[in-house]
């Protein structure tokens, strides 16, 4: 039994105690979720998903808004509330008791894949659905207002998965991706929820599918992206996404102004052209949105590589400096060497020189003799 102390292991604890303890506090407490943990969220998420196809894939013929009565306004106000409340509250669950516990970026890795698999499926039915109506069962591309068929039963889907994208947030929200949570990312999922159950309510046939057409599309590339990155696989057109979402939107409100000006006059009621201003409306406040959200990646790109590219030259400045001093050093030292040598060549002939003087006159001597008055005579002189 390990018995703890105040907060210290007493010498009975178990080496294996030790060893938990320390891989708790580097971990910050987390915990590693084992693969029944993640499977059963993955399990969990798909049982959510079979339910949300049990409300949405109805017979065609009682599609709401065709077939059957579209659901009133308290059901859109009822999620999207729902959705703004519940991330305050998700994000406080997470912080105080899910992320203290549990690495949850891993726990949720299968339900991620999963989810974003998914709606690529789902997204990619969408798109061969209405291109199916269009290019081969008779659906006008443009100018129609009444045409229901197989485009019309994709635009109900399309509106049902604006419920389902509300997972995009909530994943974020678990795994910590606070700063992914944005206005524009909040301001999108709330407010294209609505602008479907409009287009559902009051225009739900004729040129009512082309936004769900482009935007399913996007979707596709969107989601694929997203299971790719999870798999650590690259994904080449990522850096098109923002771009194409740009495009789109733009599009859909080209599309959406000429087709208004190519229904019939007389057949033309208020609801189908409220329907357009909707939409017109949230292309428009969406392109604006995603235009900031783009310049702002795009100039701290741009900042982030003028910083690489500073910190490059004056790596090589700092090279070219470090040269120079190292040259200016070897030709100092060169310098002083060679006085060095001079100086000690310099000594070395003066001791020479002194040596030999000293020699010449030892060997002199001997052939001299001093005078009276100083001066030196030879020894065989006859002065006396």
């Amino acid at each position: 039994m390990c018995k703890r102390s105040s907060g210290a292991i007493t010498p009975s604890s178990s080496i294996s105690d030790v060893k938990s303890s320390a891989s708790n506090a580097l971990d910050g407490g987390s915990k590693e979720p084992s693969l029944l943990a993640r499977y059963t969220c993955a399990s969990v998420l798909t049982a959510f998903l079979a339910v949300w196809c049990k409300f949405t894939f109805v017979p065609e013929n009682e599609q709401p808004g065709v077939g059957a009565d579209m659901q009133s306004w308290h059901t859109p106000a009822l999620l999207t509330l729902g959705y703004l409340v519940s991330l305050p509250l998700l994000r406080t669950f997470t912080e105080k008791v899910l992320a203290p516990r549990y690495d949850l970026k891993a726990l949720l890795t299968e339900s991620m894949v999963l989810y974003n698999v998914a709606q690529v499926i789902l997204n990619g039915w969408t798109v061969w659905k209405i291109i199916d109506a269009v290019w081969f069962r008779g659906h006008p591309f443009i100018g129609d207002i009444h045409t229901i068929s197989g485009a019309s039963y994709a635009v109900w889907v399309h509106y049902c998965d604006k419920y389902l994208e509300f997972f995009d947030t909530y994943f974020m929200v678990l795994r910590g991706k606070m700063n992914q949570v944005s206005f524009l990312h909040v301001y999108h999922h709330f407010s294209i929820a609505w602008a479907w159950w409009a287009a559902n309510k009051l225009f739900p046939g004729g040129d009512s599918y082309f936004g769900a057409l482009l935007n399913s599309w996007i979707h596709v590339m969107m989601y694929s992206y997203y299971a790719l990155a999870l798999l650590k696989v690259h994904c080449p057109w990522k850096r098109f996404l923002t771009q194409a979402q740009l495009l789109q939107f733009m599009t859909v409100v080209g599309y959406s102004l000429v087709c208004m000006q190519m229904w019939p006059s007389d057949e033309v009621l208020f609801k189908h052209k409220l329907c357009i201003y909707i939409q017109v409306w949230e292309m428009m406040s969406l392109f604006f949105l995603f235009s900031i959200f783009y310049r702002k990646s795009y100039s701290k790109k741009k900042t982030r590589s003028e910083n690489d590219a500073m910190r490059v030259e004056a790596k090589v400045t700092s090279a070219d400096d470090d040269d120079d001093d190292q040259c200016q050093a070897a030709v100092a030292r060169a310098t002083n060497t060679a006085t060095e040598i001079i100086g000690t060549a310099a000594k070395d002939a003066n001791k020479v020189v002194s040596s030999a003087k000293r020699t010449l006159i030892e060997s002199a001597a001997p052939m001299h003799k001093a005078t009276g008055d100083g001066m030196s005579r030879p020894s065989w002189s006859i002065v006396s």
